[in-house]
């Protein structure tokens, strides 16, 4: 096994990235990989000092390093406790950076979001939204929905489950095709059911006085009918494979993150029809990370076109 079959994990510490290990550990130990564990921190380019007559540098280098290699060590313990061989590593600069450069050598980057402090906090600002769109491999994003008091949520963070239900989003284009491709995937390697959702957006302008009666209906049948000649397609080339589909009215965002509360892996690509090079995310996906009930794979553009655009690098420190 070489490294590109492994798993890359972000991670500050929090319950929120542990969680995130955790689903990571448990895609490794099912597919027999190995996961490259990563905490990055970057101190302040103007590092301010305490007046004399102690002059000490107000940020700390080797005690930052220090809490670092303490996340780390947690982490390593986590995953090999869960049965997964676990490497770790500390890297200093701008988290996305950081990942970004790492997942070439990786099968997957797998991060938290809603993090209480450090990397974690700003992945729904700033590393769920370029990395998934600047990584080399594909991304999951796991979400994380704290409730009651911290040990309750350390406990809830240490609790995942296998994947039994797989959902793409479908709209034709091609970064979509790619998106099914990668769900079939997760769907054969955890023997999952996967549902195609088509969204069929009609709210602003299905009352339009020029359109006849039945337009809504027949517009959602139309739509049905070219999704079920996907579905057909697919299960001839998959038939081991459960798969249904369901064309719904409503936004792209709305349907797919309606479907995401009754799955446990939701799907979909970095840009859809009208997608924008140069543009991080689409607007679909950047609604659906911050809102899916489940861990989001977001494809990125690495199947369909080297990725040359320049990573943006916020100023902000990770620990």
């Amino acid at each position: 096994m070489t490294r590109h079959d492994s798993v890359l994990v972000g991670i500050d510490g929090s319950d929120e990235s542990l969680h995130a290990l955790d689903w990571a550990t448990t895609y490794a130990r099912h597919e027999d990989r190995p996961v490259h564990i990563v905490s990055s921190y970057m101190l302040p380019g103007f590092v301010g000092r305490t007046h004399y007559p102690y002059d000490l540098p107000l940020v700390d280098d080797p005690y930052v390093r220090h809490r670092v290699e303490q996340f780390l060590t947690v982490a390593h313990q986590r995953a090999t406790h869960a049965g997964v061989t676990a490497t770790t590593e500390i890297a200093t600069g701008e988290p996305t950076s950081v990942l970004v450069e790492r997942s070439t050598a990786h099968a997957l980057v797998v991060v938290g979001a809603r993090g209480a402090g450090g990397l974690t906090e700003r992945l729904l600002g700033t590393v769920s939204s370029n990395l998934p769109a600047h990584s080399r491999c594909p991304t999951v994003v796991v979400p994380y929905h704290p409730t009651g008091r911290a040990g309750d949520r350390a406990r809830k963070a240490k609790t995942t489950h296998p994947t039994r239900k797989v959902v793409v989003g479908f709209d034709g284009s091609p970064v979509a095709q790619t998106a099914i491709d990668h769900a079939i995937d997760q769907a054969h390697a955890w023997s999952a059911e996967l549902l195609v959702v088509r969204a069929v957006p009609m709210a602003s302008w299905a009352h339009s006085p020029w359109l006849h009666p039945g337009f809504r209906h027949d517009l959602l049948t139309a739509a049905r009918a070219d999704l079920n000649d996907t579905i057909d397609h697919l299960r001839t080339t998959h038939p081991d494979l459960t798969i249904t589909a369901r064309a719904v009215e409503g936004t792209a965002s709305s349907v797919l993150i309606n479907a995401s509360r009754s799955a446990d892996l939701l799907v979909v690509g970095a840009r859809g029809c009208g997608g924008i090079k140069g543009l991080l995310l689409g607007s679909t996906s950047q609604a659906v990370l911050h809102r899916s009930a489940c861990p989001v794979l977001v494809t990125g553009q690495h199947d369909t076109a080297p990725a040359t655009d320049p990573v943006p690098v916020p100023v902000q420190a990770a620990v």
